[in-house]
């Protein structure tokens, strides 16, 4: 039998608790049964209520023999616990990765110096009999640093969204072009450098915490689920940091950000860095824009032409379709066999 432990959290300044409440969306569908919620959104649980529903999770998993599957999304924390037990009911496990920050180390120095924290992590996964990652170049930094698991590509995160379809985004030659950016503010810093600095675009940003902005339109927090129907620009910006990208121990060249989906879902062309693992898919399905700095988007907004940009808005909504039917995870899970 196949089975899934359903991961909730709660996250009001990004959408990493959609991804994974999307992702238990589509493994329930793809004939997974439920064997419990990790629920940490159930804020009020007080520590006994909290003790008592672990317990009658970890007994349902003592349940499980060598002929089931079991699909986790959750934390290493819980993950080492559930592999003690798979060492001694012998069930398989196919683990998908949300974040894991041991695989932004790059150079030498940063390598030999975090070496304690790659070999726990890899350890981990390794004692999983599949590993689904974001991307091929994720694929390829879990290989490198000893991962012995089978790995498979998701390439981008599904995305449910089920209110109708918006309009298609238009832009005439003569309208300044909308940038937005939506997610987690306080780890974007490079937001108060654009704002600070003329453009001859506008930027638009959801998120919070709750930040001022001098020449920015700040339209606070709203749910990812309702996001990409009112969410208002052009292009959808993905960014994280500093004003000037390193490539140096920078995750984004490893992960996918799930508000690439968002923006893609949205009908918004995306603008991201030309080194990061997203710009591989942004340029091969003509999704947007690749770029080295963030001042190039002055360039972008002076010389893009209107055919340019509707080419990419369609290409958006043929990639739509996929992500909110969940085909990415449906292909994952066909791949742990």
């Amino acid at each position: 039998m196949k089975y899934i432990i359903e991961e909730y959290v709660l996250n009001e300044y990004n959408a990493s608790s959609k991804a994974r409440k999307d992702i238990s969306h589509f493994v329930l569908q793809n004939g997974f049964q439920s064997l419990g919620k990790n629920d940490k959104t159930k804020i009020r649980h007080n520590k006994l209520a909290k003790t008592i529903l672990a317990f009658k999770l970890f007994m349902r998993i003592f349940s499980l023999g060598k002929e089931d599957t079991l699909f986790l999304q959750t934390s290493n924390v819980l993950l080492k616990q559930i592999l003690r037990i798979k060492r001694i009911k012998n069930f398989k496990i196919i683990f998908l990765i949300h974040d894991l920050y041991c695989l932004r180390y790059s150079e030498p120095e940063s390598i030999r110096i975090n070496e304690s924290e790659i070999n726990t992590d890899i350890k981990l996964m390794s004692q999983c009999d599949y590993i689904i990652a974001h991307n091929p170049i994720m694929v390829d930094r879990l290989k490198l640093f000893g991962c012995t698991s089978n790995i498979i590509s998701l390439n981008i995160f599904d995305y449910i969204y089920n209110l109708p379809v918006r309009r298609t985004k238009t832009r005439t030659p003569d309208q300044r072009i909308q940038v937005v950016f939506a997610g987690n503010l306080s780890k974007s810093k490079f937001l108060q450098n654009m704002d600070n600095k003329p453009h001859n675009y506008n930027l638009i940003i959801y998120g919070g915490p709750e930040m001022k902005f001098r020449n920015s339109i700040y339209k606070g927090c709203v749910d990812a689920d309702i996001l990409p129907n009112i969410i208002e620009g052009h292009f959808g910006l993905i960014w994280e940091g500093d004003f000037i990208a390193k490539e140096t121990d920078n995750y984004l060249c490893v992960n996918n950000p799930h508000k690439m989906s968002m923006y893609i879902v949205a009908g918004l062309p995306i603008i991201v860095w030309r080194k990061s693992a997203a710009a591989k898919f942004v340029e091969e399905n003509k999704i947007g824009i690749t770029i080295e700095s963030l001042d190039e988007i002055d360039t972008i907004a002076d010389k893009l032409t209107t055919e340019q940009y509707s080419i990419m808005v369609e290409n958006c909504h043929k990639i739509r379709q996929s992500l909110v039917h969940g085909e990415h995870i449906y292909k994952a899970l066909s791949s742990c066999q």
